[in-house]
């Protein structure tokens, strides 16, 4: 397993996507891209609303990888909040005439095979899986 850890801050969004391009590297670009995606996505809206006063918080991204799949965990000492209980977005409308929000969980969920959350102690932890293709 392969673990960072970054202050919930939106400079380390990059430092985040290389880490995830280095432990999957050879994993081909569809799913380094997939993963990359729903990892900058889930951690851009825990950066921009976990920490509402503003406090300094942490990030952790955990990532294995086996023949069958990719699990990223991310775990963060935010304000509670499940993205899973987000309402799908309203795609069949207008984008100026949608509210705004859920974009980034309706991404996540296009993306990934499987997402769950869980509160555990004062923590969030979103879990992600995507499975790998087969090999040829």
């Amino acid at each position: 397993m392969a673990e960072l850890t970054v202050q919930a801050d939106l400079g380390a969004l990059a430092a985040i996507a290389d880490f995830l391009a280095g432990v999957l590297a050879g994993s081909g670009d569809d799913l380094v891209f997939a993963v990359q995606l729903a990892v900058d996505e889930a951690c851009s809206n825990t950066i921009l609303y976990g920490y509402p006063g503003g406090e300094a918080g942490t990030i952790t991204i955990a990532c294995t990888m086996d023949d069958d799949a990719v699990r990223v965990t991310i775990t963060d000492d935010g304000v509670p909040f499940d993205p899973l209980t987000a309402p799908p977005p309203l795609l069949d409308i207008p984008a100026e005439e949608r509210p705004v929000g859920g974009l980034g969980i309706h991404f996540i969920r296009t993306v990934m095979d499987s997402v769950a959350y869980a509160r555990e102690g004062e923590r969030n932890v979103l879990s992600m899986e995507k499975k790998r293709p087969a090999s040829s």
